[in-house]
């Protein structure tokens, strides 16, 4: 009978990082290539002494031998651990997987060139906080690009990052476009809301609301440049329009302290949330009535499973939060209507967009969705059914499975790769 494949995916961040945008779609990913039949395990470093080197998070085997970088002294440190673990332990494995073109990288595809294991890196984040921007900043970055261009495979989003890595000098035919993936979750309710309401509210007394209060949802890394503060600047003349409005901040910061005292400051506490992080961001989603997308971060899963779990959007206009809501249709899509790849999701109208990164658009853009809720969740549930037929979660997952598999075949049957560890 032939084995599973054997996959190790390494990240900077995986459970229980829950407010962490790229640890939840490496958590995503890792469950989906394991319910698709292949062996998975991961490694990612451990962020306090306390932490076990090793535990299993859904059935899946996590290995964190090395501590957290964090300064560029430690980081060399960190790659030295992270290099020798994965040369006791790589050959075990059909195939690498890293979920960030940066120093993590370096490391493993100089591994996977000794031991003659395929690697297959993603080139992740998004707008300032995507890769290729990183790479601009600091030799540790540029660095990262140069190695990366060895390795058998680049993963690209979209368009946006595909065309930064062929500017970049990578090689074509080694960059793969994987879209972004839609989860499918159960049909949205009156009474799956009210149930996660009471389920939360039993778990933390600041989220308990009534059946008839509308909540706001927002995840955002809480940092003094990010997008939160659009919110958080809004959030006084909202609740003075909207009295039972709730804001729900998921996440958590450095600056979280000095948002917490801002809002006081402002008399709107009682009417605000700020729970820190979750390792179930679903059921959030179900609780609220609209979600909001203040900037770049959290495309890769909070945007995606807040479009899935069918709530209104009020969204900041950018190049990347375009591309994700109006990328190109999946080639079964495609084959289905005869569009092609130049075919866009028309989501101006199924979406809330704030055109000017200010508080007062985003009140208003959220003004405009609580003012006409039905409308709102009419363009929610359109926008959810379009996506989830054009981009299927299980596609992308899919294309991700066929890509380790096709370089796993491609490898030469007397490659180091093959060795057993004794």
């Amino acid at each position: 009978m032939k084995r599973s494949l054997r996959v190790l995916l390494i990240g900077r961040r995986f459970w229980p990082h829950g407010s962490s945008d790229s640890a939840c779609f490496l958590t995503e990913l890792a469950c989906a290539i394991r319910r698709g039949g292949m062996h998975v395990e991961v490694l990612t470093p451990r962020y306090a002494s306390s932490w076990p080197e090793e535990l299993v998070v859904r059935e899946i085997p996590v290995h964190r031998p090395a501590a957290a970088p964090r300064s560029d002294w430690s980081t060399g440190r960190y790659l030295k651990h992270l290099t020798s673990w994965l040369q006791r332990h790589a050959p075990r494995f059909d195939a690498l997987l890293v979920d960030a073109i940066r120093e993590e990288a370096i490391a493993v595809t100089e591994v996977g060139k000794q031991l003659g294991i395929p690697v297959v890196l993603r080139c992740s984040g998004w707008g300032e906080a995507s890769d290729p921007t990183w790479w601009k900043t600091s030799r540790a970055g540029k660095r990262s690009c140069n190695v990366a261009k060895n390795a058998d495979a680049i993963v690209a989003d979209g368009g946006i990052n595909q065309r930064d890595l062929l500017a970049e000098g990578f090689v074509r035919e080694r960059v793969h476009r994987i879209n972004k993936g839609f989860p499918t979750f159960p049909t949205r309710t009156t009474r799956t809301r009210q149930l996660a309401r009471e389920a939360l509210g039993s778990v933390n007394s600041d989220l308990i609301t009534s059946e008839q209060t509308p909540v706001l949802l927002c995840t955002s890394p809480m940092t003094r440049g990010g997008g939160i503060n659009l919110l958080v600047n809004a959030a006084p003349h909202l609740i003075n329009r909207y009295p039972d409005l709730r804001l729900w901040f998921i996440g958590d910061g450095p600056y979280r302290d000095w948002i917490y005292e801002n809002l006081r400051g402002h008399g709107v506490r009682a009417s605000i949330a700020m729970p820190g992080s979750f390792s179930d961001f679903t059921e959030l989603c179900q609780a609220a009535d609209v979600f909001c997308q203040p900037g770049d971060d959290g495309l890769d899963y909070f945007l995606p499973t807040a479009i899935s779990a069918e709530l209104p959007l009020v969204c900041l206009r950018t190049p990347s939060t375009e591309s994700l809501l109006s990328g190109p249709p999946s080639t079964q899509e495609a084959t289905k209507t005869g569009r092609g790849h130049d075919s866009t999701l028309e989501t101006d109208e199924l979406v809330q967009w704030i055109d000017a990164s200010t508080a007062k658009q985003t009140r208003l853009g959220v003004s405009r969705v609580l003012d006409d809720m039905d409308q709102a969740r009419h363009g929610a549930a359109e926008l959810r059914r379009s996506l989830l037929r054009s981009r299927p979660q299980t596609e992308s997952v899919q294309s991700y499975m066929n890509l380790l598999e096709n370089l796993v075949q491609q490898q030469p049957p007397n490659s180091p790769s093959t060795e057993t560890v004794l």
